[in-house]
């Protein structure tokens, strides 16, 4: 990048071609007040305990924020990983003032990966839904335990010790479309 810098001398303009160390890597504006924004709602939505939707068998709150911002590559893993952090913290809130109930309510956070913008908390009322959403296989979509849980520590967040750990890789094929993903599961999840 070429950075033009206009200098005066003895009353009159120089034209000076500076080249730049920036590595052409726009910064996106107003990251901090986007990230803060985006973390004050997760709260917000996640604030008080969600009404039990026997009909649907679940709640759920997609990730408040921008595609574009939070998917960018332009987007710093540091807010990536206050985002993933934010959503195991609201589970474990959730989990801790979850209400007495006759059917199993499970809470959990996806954390999509490497599509962020997808992540949501999901909470489940009752075993029925529970058991079909991990139903995923199929001719258009497959699912595939992952053995090792490594999310923690590739992006160094912390999850409580009671709050178990699922991975999948999500493999998508519809016609011409294919797309491979990891979800993590973090939670109610057994």
């Amino acid at each position: 990048m070429i950075i033009r810098a206009l200098k005066r001398l003895n009353g009159g303009i120089s034209l000076k071609v500076i080249k730049s160390r920036d590595s052409g890597k726009k910064k996106i504006r107003g990251v901090n007040r986007k990230c803060n924004l985006m973390i004050k709602r997760i709260t917000e939505l996640t604030n008080v305990f969600p009404k039990a939707d026997l009909d649907y068998g679940y709640w759920h709150i997609h990730l408040p924020a921008s595609q574009g911002f939070i998917d960018s590559y332009k987007t710093p893993a540091s807010v990536r990983k206050k985002c993933i952090q934010t959503l195991i913290d609201r589970v474990k809130f959730l989990i801790d003032i979850k209400p007495e109930s006759d059917i199993p309510i499970r809470v959990v956070a996806c954390i999509t990966l490497p599509y962020l913008w997808d992540s949501q908390v999901i909470v489940f009322f009752g075993d029925d839904y529970y058991r079909n959403f991990f139903n995923r296989n199929n001719e258009f979509q497959k699912w595939t335990l992952l053995s090792e849980v490594y999310i923690l520590n590739d992006w160094k967040v912390y999850s409580p010790c009671d709050l178990a750990i699922k991975g999948y890789k999500e493999e998508i094929i519809y016609e011409d479309y294919k797309s491979t993903s990891e979800l993590w599961f973090i939670g109610d999840v057994n």
